[in-house]
């Protein structure tokens, strides 16, 4: 296991979420999934602050809906809707064996059919498009990140999506407006919820060898950048390889991303402040230099010769990144809670939230639908997401509860670098950024800025096209 083999070479700033930050769905269709390299995933860029939704003042999650109380919305569905069908645009996440398991429940219930409806993801809203002008269009559609894209085919929300029915999460449709009209949810519930990241770690190299793990760390209150470190170090000396670490998530841990979307302006800008960023790219190169992070990818994690890993939530899903892994040999944990002694706890998180397409043929069907699909219970009474009861647990009551309980801001804008070109994640500049020592990232990092400001430009005037 001594790294003696050459390392393939990752993508730079591959399509996450792809992700998300947010998440990359099946490798069909195009998907590329095991893009998620060392320097993060999708580019979620980071939003703006708005609402507050049901979190209280002080940081708890208040007029939580029981489970039971959760399913009454299905006692009065309009008997006119029985026998039709909501038709859901995916590009493999949503539409996997698991969750269509649980659209087959809702049809029991219900008597309302569910059409799953492929795309590529780097294709999705141009396809969608085509679609809707041949009257073939979705009733459904996914934004990740991909504004402005997702404009051109998204429907203003019909009445029955009350957004203040303590179901829905306001601050996801708040921050997601355009020229004032609402266009997406999202639920406090929610299987797919905006995550900031969270930390795999293998067990087996940690339990095996008697090596202290993030959950040691966290049970000390010493769970931070610094151990995480320690960590990659420990499995490095026993001939393991360190980790796969995107210092995008670790960044917006710290602060904002490369751009935001403000949803009062309808605009897009590019953040000026990337001291957040720098530090976590700084950091990536430091653990570079060591050899403790390097041209490996997500996709090879389950092999089980690498220690850490930064991800997003979708890894811990059944049908996730690490499906090929055996789920009782990794472990999640929070992302580290502090940096050089300040607190990591900025909030940002990738974005996710689903709407109605353009001309939906049947927009009440969908809402029911969202309804029950955005209900984490209901997944996991009909159907096994997860890979296993723990994942499950940690999803609930780590992942879920830091959702509600911490302020939202959206890293958003996956969609404009691919305004500029759409393969932009193999950019020779991101490339070059990855490349970068310690001392001369801030240099580089300046560099690329013309490239988020050129986003931005051509990103406003696809905003200004629409009506």
């Amino acid at each position: 296991m001594k790294k003696t083999a050459i390392r393939l070479l990752a993508l730079m700033l591959a399509l996450v979420m792809c992700f998300s930050l947010g998440a990359c769905g099946d490798k069909n269709n195009g998907n590329n999934d095991d893009a998620y390299g060392d320097l993060g995933g999708d580019i979620n860029f980071d939003g703006t602050v708005s609402g507050e939704g049901n979190v209280n003042a002080d940081g708890s999650f208040g007029g939580e809906i029981s489970q039971s109380s959760r399913q009454d919305v299905f006692k009065n569905i309009p008997k006119k809707l029985k026998g039709t069908t909501v038709t859901f645009a995916h590009w493999g996440d949503e539409g996997g064996a698991e969750y269509v398991k649980v659209a087959k429940a809702f049809t029991k219930a219900t008597g309302i059919n569910v059409k799953w409806q492929l795309y590529n993801q780097t294709t999705y809203e141009a396809d969608i498009a085509k679609q809707i002008v041949a009257g073939k269009g979705p009733d459904i559609i996914i934004l990740n990140d991909k504004i402005p894209q997702i404009y051109s085919v998204a429907m203003e929300l019909p009445k029955i999506f009350n957004i203040n029915d303590g179901f829905w999460d306001p601050r996801v449709t708040e921050q997601t407006k355009f020229k004032g009209k609402s266009y997406f949810v999202n639920s406090y519930y929610s299987p797919y919820v905006p995550t900031a990241g969270i930390v795999v770690y293998n067990k087996k190299i940690f339990n095996d060898n008697g090596l202290t793990s993030p959950v040691d760390y966290i049970n000390q209150g010493n769970w931070t950048w610094e151990t995480f470190k320690q960590c990659m170090l420990d499995a490095d000396k026993i001939g393991y390889y360190g980790g796969v670490l995107d210092p995008y998530l670790m960044g917006l841990t710290m602060g904002t991303g490369f751009m935001s979307y403000d949803a009062k302006t309808g605009k897009l800008s590019a953040n000026k402040n990337n001291e957040a960023m720098l530090k976590s790219l700084k950091f990536y190169a430091e653990c570079r230099a060591e050899g403790l992070v390097g041209n490996y990818l997500i996709a090879q994690y389950p092999a089980g010769n690498i220690a850490m890993l930064t991800t997003d939530a979708y890894a811990i899903k059944k049908n996730g990144y690490l499906k090929d892994m055996s789920a009782s040999d990794f472990g999640a944990v929070r992302m580290p809670d502090s940096f050089e002694g300040k607190p990591c706890n900025y909030g940002g998180v990738g974005l996710r939230a689903y709407g109605l397409a353009k001309n939906a043929k049947n927009p009440e069907g969908a809402y029911y639908f969202l309804r029950y699909f955005l209900d984490v219970d209901n997944c996991n009474k009909d159907a096994n997401i997860f890979g296993n009861k723990e994942m499950q647990k940690f999803y609930s009551q780590t992942v879920l509860k830091a959702y509600r309980e911490n302020n939202l801001k959206m890293s958003v804008l996956g969609g404009p670098l691919t305004m500029i070109d759409l393969n932009w994640t193999h950019s020779e500049i991101f490339k070059e950024l990855r490349r970068q020592s310690p001392e001369q990232m801030a240099v580089e990092l300046e560099k690329i800025m013309n490239t988020f400001q050129n986003a931005v430009d051509e990103s406003n005037k696809k905003l200004d096209s629409y009506k």
